[in-house]
């Protein structure tokens, strides 16, 4: 529970007003942040895109900081239909997994488009499409996680057992985020799920704050109770990744590292 890290997207501010991303990594690094995510949207100049994914690039940074480890998430709407590893988005993903794996590479999926009509429509080819995926990754040395979105979780959560199932790999973890149960208005639903869940399913852990649907700039009061969720997790044994994801704002700095505060204060 100390392997602490951070999502690219807190960095919207400093990647707006010209930081490079190369800075902000090397920062996170020197405050002990082991786990960085490379967030889609959220990568300044080096964004990458099919004419230039800048792999070079991304190896460079992973090899200066070679004691983190990084995964690239991307957006992509899996329960919109049938699709294979052939997407070019998917090729693209993988091409940046493992550029910046440092021999872990690690590629992030949500669905921030499909609504629950969706969802349930196309459940079973959903299933067939990323269980190929995950085995297809596994090939190449790469995890799959997938995150839980506004999608209730009574969509999510058979879907993301019945993917493991039929993979023959098993190469499919969660991302898990208690704030997102607020942008599914299931936040009644926080504490059952954060008890009920297998922790060894987990991969990462997202932690922000949300009030009413809405992401907070800091990891302050909320729908989220994360003294207890923190507990929570303790008592399971869980140990992997947990990475800030607050909305960006000009208090970035201060935010951070009072998350930081907080989260050591919580282990307690």
């Amino acid at each position: 529970m100390l392997n602490t890290g951070i999502v690219s997207n807190c960095w919207n501010f400093y990647l707006q007003n010209g930081v490079g991303l190369r800075d902000l990594i090397g920062h996170a690094a020197d405050l002990e942040m082991r786990d960085i995510e490379l967030r889609q949207g959220s990568l300044g100049d080096l964004e990458p895109t099919h004419h230039n994914p800048h792999l070079d690039e991304w190896k460079a940074i992973a090899q200066a900081h070679h004691n983190c480890r990084f995964d690239y998430a991307m957006s992509f709407p899996f329960f919109a239909g049938p699709f294979d590893s052939s997407a070019c988005d998917l090729q693209l993903g993988r091409d940046v997994a493992l550029a910046c794996g440092n021999g872990d590479a690690h590629l992030r999926l949500v669905d921030v488009i499909s609504d629950n009509d969706t969802a349930e429509m196309n459940f079973a080819a959903t299933v067939e499409s990323l269980a190929q995926v995950a085995d297809d990754l596994d090939e190449q040395g790469i995890r799959l996680t997938i995150e839980h979105s506004f999608q209730t979780w009574d969509f999510f959560w058979p879907l993301f057992q019945e993917v493991r199932e039929k993979s023959l790999s098993g190469n499919v973890w969660l991302c898990f985020d208690p704030a997102n149960f607020s942008l599914a208005r299931e936040v009644s639903r926080i504490m059952e799920i954060v008890v009920a869940i297998d922790k060894a399913y987990i991969s990462m852990l997202h932690v922000k704050q949300a009030n009413n649907g809405v992401i907070e700039t800091e990891l302050c009061d909320g729908d989220v109770p994360w003294a207890e969720v923190v507990q929570e997790l303790l008592k399971s044994g869980y140990n992997g990744p947990m990475m800030f994801e607050f909305t960006s704002s000009p208090e970035v700095e201060r935010v951070t590292a009072e998350a930081l505060y907080k989260w050591r204060m919580w282990l307690q």
